[in-house]
């Protein structure tokens, strides 16, 4: 397979020297890259089965809290529903940082809690009430997990592609092209080869010729 970039090289055993360096390296890199493509592949899949179990959490737990709010709005008023749910207010600050993830730099948010939650029973509520409020409140930080994973999950999706594509340009663009340069610079010092012997031997035979 002759390349376009045969045409512009000099067949010389110094630039088979370059090439074959050159093709040690590009070898090596798709290694490394193959190598962490493979580990970010197993993260992925692991932050994937992690994404699906605290979803199925959220679910779960919401449709908890709606079903014991439900049931709990039958026996009190708006009125009293509001007073409930503004004696349960809190305030609540997200800070947000990063992480790295397999050399990939993501972004993390926590939760810092000004005004620490406080499981307060009022009298005047159902348990119902309270339980629902309770399950609320624990779905805060699960949530906030939730999609630190999910934006974990997409900025790794990504980079797998980007690293995907990285491995393909050398495994079938870069190495098969230093390959066939080798192969060309071989073709050419063998034939210049060939063609030494050819007038040395012709060189010879007239040398004996005039003997």
């Amino acid at each position: 397979m002759m390349t376009q970039t045969t045409t512009n090289i000099s067949p010389t055993r110094m630039e088979r020297l370059r090439q074959n360096d050159r093709l040690k390296t590009a070898k090596r890199a798709h290694k490394l890259l193959e190598d962490k493509y493979d580990e970010m592949v197993h993260k992925f899949s692991e932050l994937i089965k992690k994404n699906r179990s605290l979803r199925e959490l959220v679910e779960k737990k919401l449709t908890q809290a709606l079903q014991l709010f439900v049931a709990a709005n039958t026996q009190m008023t708006t009125a009293a529903v509001d007073a409930a749910l503004a004696m349960h207010h809190h305030a609540i600050s997200l800070t947000c940082s990063t992480q790295n993830i397999m050399g990939l730099t993501v972004p993390h948010v926590s939760i810092v809690d000004l005004d620490p939650v406080k499981n307060t029973i009022l009298l005047t509520t159902p348990d119902k009430f309270d339980e629902s409020i309770n399950l609320l409140q624990q779905l805060t930080t699960i949530i906030i997990e939730l999609a630190n994973i999910e934006k974990t999950c997409s900025m790794l999706a990504d980079e797998i592609q980007k690293v995907r594509r990285r491995i393909n340009s050398l495994e079938y663009n870069l190495i098969p092209n230093i390959q066939s340069t080798i192969k060309f610079i071989t073709m050419k010092l063998d034939e210049n080869q060939r063609e030494t012997q050819i007038r040395v031997m012709k060189i010879k035979d007239m040398q004996n010729k005039t003997k």
